[in-house]
């Protein structure tokens, strides 16, 4: 759908919407970047997050049932109890920031992104219409 630029009836009126339509880009272009390297990070990170958390999952599981079978008071029993704690604690972890780290994540900004993009070629086409315009007159 063509912007109804035969509102503008004179190049004062071009310039001022292509001044303003130039610094909405800069901003956009600025935040297309950001969003982009978040976008990057986010992925690797959703990657690396899904990765412990199975490591984790598979450390648990290994040695949950072995735990009761140890000595009370033992070395190893006690070892094997803060090798568990800890363990389950990295998974709690894990999950609870997968929020912020994991796939809804990485999506969510690749969204943003995409959105920023759109915004960009929208506002390309009102100033190559407004400058059309602008000639015209």
């Amino acid at each position: 759908m063509a912007y109804p630029i035969n509102l503008l009836t004179s190049a004062p009126e071009c310039d001022a919407l292509l001044e303003a339509a130039q610094q909405e880009l800069r901003d956009l272009r600025v935040r297309e970047t950001v969003l982009a390297a978040q976008g990057e990070r986010t992925s690797e990170s959703a990657t690396d997050t899904t990765a412990d958390l199975a490591a984790q999952a598979a450390i648990i599981a290994a040695l949950a049932p072995i735990v009761p079978n140890l000595p009370a008071g033992s070395k190893a029993r006690i070892n094997t109890e803060a090798d568990l704690r800890h363990a389950t604690q990295r998974h709690q972890n894990l999950t609870a920031n997968q929020q912020l780290r994991g796939p809804v994540a990485a999506l969510t900004r690749a969204l943003d992104l995409r959105q920023v993009q759109v915004q960009i070629a929208e506002i390309n086409t009102f100033v190559a219409e407004v400058t059309a315009r602008k000639a015209a007159l």
